[in-house]
């Protein structure tokens, strides 16, 4: 994968929506901003999701406020595997890894 940089568009990778069994719903149109690689561990990234806000009460419900806060500012967590830029190849639906 050809390292992301800020401010690409990224969503759900294919391998990651099919592994998860997630053909329908909201998962596969989901799209957001990549913000950074977090800190010291390359294994997970900085998102910001374009639905955030919407799910942002129940985040706080099951999280508490303070995560929303934090990641209204910063950005959700998410492993980088599990995302992809719009276009690419692994973004693609008929992707084989």
């Amino acid at each position: 994968m050809s390292a992301l940089t800020a401010g690409d568009r990224v969503a759900y990778a294919a391998s990651f929506l099919r592994n998860t069994g997630q053909f329908t719903g909201s998962g596969p149109q989901r799209r957001g901003t990549f913000v950074k690689v977090w800190g010291s561990d390359s294994q997970f990234a900085r998102v910001k999701w374009d639905d955030f806000e919407q799910n942002a009460q129940a985040l706080a419900e099951q999280w508490g406020q303070d995560y929303v806060d934090e990641a209204r500012e910063n950005g959700q967590l998410v492993h980088i595997k599990n995302i992809a830029k719009v276009g690419s190849a692994r973004f693609a639906l008929n992707c084989m890894e």
